[in-house]
């Protein structure tokens, strides 16, 4: 699905489709786009929701940044010496509450049976695991998938939730992050 774009863009580096969620799952990330910045010996050394590059606005609501694009590229031009990599070992996944340990091998069965071609099942496994852990987007937008007439109706009702509060959190070590 996403591979014209990429031939598009000549890209000369590694993007995975996370499709089964299974990276999404073991480092706890509940929203996308994300990264996790993994370097050439294999070393996690950054896990940070909100990947955008640019600001988008969708009427009153704007999501994304500026600041992340640049970080990207201090890492690409200044390797080992970007000031935003973290120090090998020094990352701790976030932990999950009871509920959103739940959450997770129900949002699993979900995938199964949507690959089982069960959108009944998948879509009952797939609420089960929003009421559990309603931060996760992307348990959300997966169940959203059934019904992309929907979607977007849906994704607004979502944000209107938050009441102001914020899309992502912030990166760590800038506006204010989590260091």
């Amino acid at each position: 699905m996403v591979a014209p774009w990429y031939e598009r863009a000549n890209a000369t580096y590694i993007t995975l489709v996370d499709e089964n969620h299974t990276l999404s799952s073991l480092f706890n990330l509940v929203n996308v786009p994300s990264a996790v910045w993994i370097d050439e010996s294999g070393n996690v050394r950054r896990i940070d929701d909100g990947t955008y590059a640019t600001v988008h606005k969708m009427g009153d609501f704007e999501f994304g940044r500026t600041d992340y694009a640049p970080m990207v590229a201090d890492w690409v031009s200044q390797g080992e010496s970007s000031v935003h990599l973290k120090p090998v070992g020094s990352l701790k996944i976030a932990k999950r509450s009871d509920d959103q340990m739940q959450a997770e091998p129900l949002f699993k069965l979900g995938v199964y049976f949507f690959q089982q071609d069960n959108e009944a099942k998948a879509n009952e496994y797939w609420q089960a695991a929003q009421a559990l852990n309603p931060d996760s987007w992307n348990y959300a937008r997966q169940d959203w998938s059934f019904t992309p007439e929907q979607a977007n109706e849906n994704w607004s009702k979502k944000v209107q939730s938050l009441n102001g509060g914020a899309y992502y959190r912030a990166i760590e070590g800038l506006d204010g992050g989590l260091d």
